[in-house]
């Protein structure tokens, strides 16, 4: 009754690509489509989450190609917040700005020692798409929430599991 659903692109840190959003949008309409599915784990091959977006993929894209891009994230990420079924992110290694919001997308965050989460959006001079600005708050506060975006410091796994985001 596990959908085990793994990102594997550990070469570049699992940055997520337009390949990547629909094979997951693909999966996550075959898991509610199933009776048998009862619940979904995510997680990624090698030594990170999610890097994010993948920002070699866009050097030198157009803004039309690039804004058809973010909204094919954009449905791979509401595709994860309407699964049917519970969707548990299973988190090791770096979880880093796009994975960072993708990870909040999931019902469950269950971390290994090594999880380490940062919102580098402001560095990369980009806004959160994906709800991060909103779940975040709600999960660990408005001012521990301010302090990872405006700083971009990681946040590890004991200090990820005292402020309840995992």
């Amino acid at each position: 009754g596990v959908l085990r659903l793994t990102m594997n692109r550990p070469a570049v840190h699992n940055a997520f690509d337009d390949h990547q959003a629909l094979r997951l949008i693909e999966a996550l309409d075959g898991a509610a489509d199933n009776n048998a599915v009862r619940a979904v784990v995510l997680g990624a091959a090698g030594e990170t989450f999610c890097a994010g977006g993948d920002l070699k993929e866009r050097n030198g894209m157009t803004d039309e190609a690039w804004q058809k891009q973010h909204a094919i994230f954009e449905q791979a990420v509401y595709r994860m917040m309407d699964c049917p079924v519970p969707i548990i992110g299973a988190i090791n290694g770096h979880c880093i700005t796009g994975g960072f919001e993708m990870a909040l997308a999931c019902d469950i965050l269950i971390a290994s020692e090594n999880a380490r989460f940062a919102d580098t959006h402001a560095r990369v001079g980009m806004l959160p798409g994906w709800g991060l600005s909103q779940k975040l708050p709600r999960l660990i506060g408005l001012s521990r929430a301010r302090e990872i975006a405006f700083t971009g410091a990681p946040v590890f796994a004991q200090q990820a599991y005292e402020w309840g985001l995992v």
